[in-house]
């Protein structure tokens, strides 16, 4: 009855946009931004997103609205579920949005009473849109179990490393990767620009990485094109005992000097989830 309903869908969705909508609303101009911006969170919630099979089942739409404080690290305090379809949505959205890394604002204002907003669109011919779109309905973990508490391991602290999965090509390793693949920009050769990008992202139990940083930028394209080469890798994810977890990683990127697929200078240890 599910594909049947999956395949209805399909044939009956309209131009409209792929993902399923997120809206950030924070009470005060002087808010955190997330890690990446707005557009890296609806990129990750493009590849995590996975819509309830129950409420699939049910042939419901629905919104999960929920509210939340950050404090001037960047951290979430006090996350509340305001409102919900149905409960597997709210655990979804609430899933998702525990994924999000939040950027340091020292100036932000703090009032108790004052809360920002998270918003989760939940639309089944999006859905069907998305999942045709990206190859896959529900997330195929290369690794399972997975550890689902959202915390944080830097990149030091895991004891199986993640490894690259890289989409075309034999490479030996993330920098011949690079070095294979990099495009050095025109403008950046032009004015004789040398050195190097740092982006730091998570590795998420899926493979996919969320949360892109960039620690040091060049000017002449060069950050562009180190980003460019960081999304399009997929990996394995890092491990704890078996069990795949999230993965704080910094990547270096050299033009025209080496590069360090696993950067470590800015190693603080373990982190826990926002």
């Amino acid at each position: 009855m599910t594909k049947l309903l999956i395949a209805i869908l399909f044939i009956c969705t309209l131009a409209q946009g792929l993902a399923q909508k997120i809206y950030y609303r924070p009470y005060s101009k002087a808010y955190n931004e997330s890690v990446g911006g707005i557009k890296d969170v609806q990129l990750m919630v493009s590849k995590e997103f996975q819509y309830p099979i129950k409420t699939v089942q049910q042939e419901l739409d629905g919104e999960v609205r929920l509210s939340f404080q950050l404090n001037r690290k960047g951290a979430v305090t006090d996350l509340k579920v305001v409102s919900s379809t149905t409960p597997e949505m709210a655990k979804e959205a609430t899933r998702l949005f525990k994924k999000i890394q939040w950027t340091k604002s020292e100036y932000r204002p703090i009032h108790m009473t004052f809360r920002d907003e998270f918003i989760v669109e939940f639309n089944l011919k999006k859905w069907v849109k998305l999942y045709n779109k990206r190859g896959y309905q529900y997330i195929d973990y290369p690794v399972t179990p997975i550890d689902t508490s959202e915390k944080i391991y830097f990149i030091k602290a895991v004891k199986t490393k993640p490894i690259p999965v890289f989409k075309d090509g034999e490479y030996n390793s993330f920098n011949h990767y690079i070095s294979r693949k990099m495009r050095y920009p025109e403008t950046a050769q032009k004015l004789n620009l040398k050195g190097t990008v740092l982006i730091a992202f998570v590795i998420e139990p899926s493979g996919q990485i969320s949360n892109i940083e960039v620690r040091k930028a060049m000017n002449g394209g060069c950050t562009q094109e180190a980003i460019r080469l960081v999304k399009d890798v997929t990996w394995i994810p890092g491990q704890q005992e078996g069990t795949a977890v999230r993965t704080q990683m910094i990547t270096s990127i050299g033009f025209g000097m080496s590069s360090d697929a696993f950067y470590e200078t800015f190693n603080q240890g373990n982190q826990g989830a926002n």
